[in-house]
């Protein structure tokens, strides 16, 4: 290979890292104390306080908020949150900014990104998803977007009694980022740290496996046959239909379409 073409690859690979990773400096009175990453992939620093903004595909390529979602066992999250900032903790991290407090409405574009359409199933998922993070050691900050929903916050809010919040819009949150500058500002004099670990001995990886095997949906009551939904919702939810999210679980839904072996649904936790 050519020295020019193999330069050509390293630009395209830098500026591929470049685009899609950001080590976003964390301000506090004008003194850096840290750095918010967007990747697994950037380096940390145990001396600084680090945080990892949650991009639930670089766990694994299928998962995302609406998986979660589906869910009827809410220890299942909590025990997916707390090996997951295990991990993390593992990392160096300090702190983990995740979640969306909007919820699912209809046409909604890109509907995977949200929990679900009932403000107390993401305020419920988003509660244990803190108690998880707390209990393996990891601060947890909600990103509260411009879309959010009243109703979840308030009951969020409840249930949780105090939220640190994550915004690139509302500056009075306990960490603003602010566009023009690019830096996080932490707005309060409590630092975004938890001072304990757990060595859990839990694999993460089998615990998203038995996620995808929990949140098979099985809805409606209308036509023959069963029509599957790999990631996708059916246009009525009165036919026949099974939605799934991995392709590691339809050897289960051939079972049951063929032999008859049961699945117990998940929640259908869309409102249409």
């Amino acid at each position: 290979m050519s020295l020019k073409r193999l330069f050509l690859i390293l630009v395209i690979v830098i500026n591929f890292i470049y685009v899609f990773s950001e080590k976003i400096p964390i301000e506090k009175e004008k003194v850096i104390i840290g750095y918010l990453n967007t990747s697994l992939e950037d380096s940390v620093n145990k001396e600084a306080f680090y945080g990892y903004l949650l991009n639930l595909h670089e766990l694994d390529k299928e998962l995302d908020y609406f998986v979660l979602g589906t869910l009827n066992s809410y220890d299942l999250i909590f025990e997916f949150s707390k090996s997951i900032g295990s991990f993390l903790k593992r990392k160096g991290y300090d702190f983990v900014v995740f979640g969306n407090l909007a919820t699912l409405k209809k046409g909604t574009e890109n509907f995977l990104e949200y929990i679900a359409s009932s403000p107390y199933i993401v305020s419920q998922v988003l509660y244990t998803m803190i108690r998880g993070f707390e209990t393996s050691g990891i601060f947890p900050v909600i990103y509260l977007r411009q879309d959010f929903d009243s109703d979840v916050k308030n009951s969020l809010e409840q249930k949780a009694g105090k939220v640190f919040y994550y915004s690139n819009t509302y500056d009075k949150t306990f960490m603003f980022y602010d566009k023009i500058e690019k830096k996080v500002f932490l707005n309060n004099d409590i630092y975004p740290e938890l001072n304990w670990e757990i060595f859990n001995s839990e694999n993460y990886k089998e615990i998203i496996k038995e996620i995808y095997e929990n949140s098979i949906i099985v809805t409606g009551w209308i036509g023959k046959n069963y029509k599957k939904y790999y990631r996708k919702l059916p246009e009525n939810s009165k036919e026949k239909s099974i939605v799934y999210f991995s392709k590691s679980v339809e050897n289960l839904i051939n079972d049951f379409i063929n032999n008859k072996t049961p699945i117990y649904s998940a929640k259908k936790n869309w409102s249409w």
